[in-house]
């Protein structure tokens, strides 16, 4: 992981700062630390001016170093879902990498006419046809530069370097595929939810062949919209009794909230535990986070876990 360097990775939410960190001794890998801190206020990428998410963000690390200091500078962050732009579009899979980036830049300003798309980083999944999608796609990620700048000044100002930037579900998936064996057989369904967003995403051989971001306006919302994204579309060839394995992660998820979605979906769904197969230092143990709120701790752990 990591190249066998030690690496913590970070979520920042709009209220808070998670940290994973992992720690290379003696042949292994050891899971170190499993912490958050608060921001004092909610963190708003797109209206605060940089020097206010600066100091806000400052904070929250300076607090998280006094409480534990992290013994590596190579560091990988999780960025909410509203940051993200979004996209599953054919392709033609005989353009050069630099062709399908501009054909895709093009798909995204007609999509999202709103946005500067010569200002975006753009990197993208292919998607062969399967029994599911009929034809070749490609699952596409943007994101605006300033957000990537403004991560690696912080990185800078802190002496640390940094290694990734990654979705917050799809971060999320890399934590599943670390920690759960069955995940490269048949169609996988992973759900990750949050106050504001719910996202959906179905991988395949334990690779990503669909993803769908809702916003929620409240958790009431869930079962409707996990009915819909569950059943056949014509992009999206689908049914219940397709999904070999289903995950649920993300904050907050109650036990009563799976035996709900498990009512009205039929669909038994596992709150899996990220660290289950990363061995703990011994002081975990007395770790609330580590023990009973590890759920909500995915994306970290799965942006510290990442390979490359």
């Amino acid at each position: 992981m990591a190249g066998l360097e030690n690496h913590a990775g970070f979520n920042i939410t709009a209220s808070k700062l998670q940290i994973v960190e992992l720690n290379y001794k003696e042949g292994q890998f050891l899971l170190s630390n499993v912490d958050e801190a608060y921001f004092s206020e909610a963190l708003n990428f797109e209206k605060d001016k940089e020097t206010k998410l600066s100091a806000l963000l400052q904070g929250a690390f300076n607090e998280l170093l006094i409480k534990k200091p992290i013994k590596t500078t190579h560091v990988s962050f999780t960025l909410p879902f509203d940051l993200f732009y979004l996209m599953q579009v054919p392709y033609d899979n005989t353009l050069l990498h630099q062709d399908l980036i501009e054909e895709f830049r093009w798909e995204l300003s007609v999509l999202y006419p709103f946005v500067q798309v010569k200002d975006l980083v753009i990197q993208y999944i292919e998607v062969e046809k399967n029994d599911f999608i009929p034809h070749n796609t490609a699952l596409v990620y943007a994101i605006q530069r300033k957000h990537l700048l403004f991560l690696n000044n912080f990185c800078a100002v802190n002496n640390l370097q940094l290694k990734f930037i990654d979705n917050i579900h799809i971060a999320s998936e890399r934590a599943l595929t670390v920690s759960n064996s069955p995940l490269g057989k048949g169609l996988i369904l992973s759900v990750y939810f949050n106050n504001n967003y719910l996202s959906v995403i179905y991988s395949l051989e334990g690779k990503p062949i669909y993803q769908k971001v809702l916003p929620l306006n409240d958790v009431g919302e869930l079962p409707a919209h996990l009915l819909a994204e569950t059943s056949s579309k014509e992009s999206f060839l689908i049914n219940r009794s397709s999904i070999e394995t289903a995950y649920i992660t993300g904050d907050e998820i109650s036990n009563s909230i799976i035996e709900s979605l498990k009512n009205v979906l039929g669909i038994e769904f596992i709150h899996f535990n990220p660290f289950a197969k990363i061995k703990p230092e011994p002081k975990l143990f007395e770790n609330k986070n580590f023990m009973e709120r590890y759920n909500s701790f995915s994306p970290a752990a799965g942006i510290a876990f990442r390979l490359a």
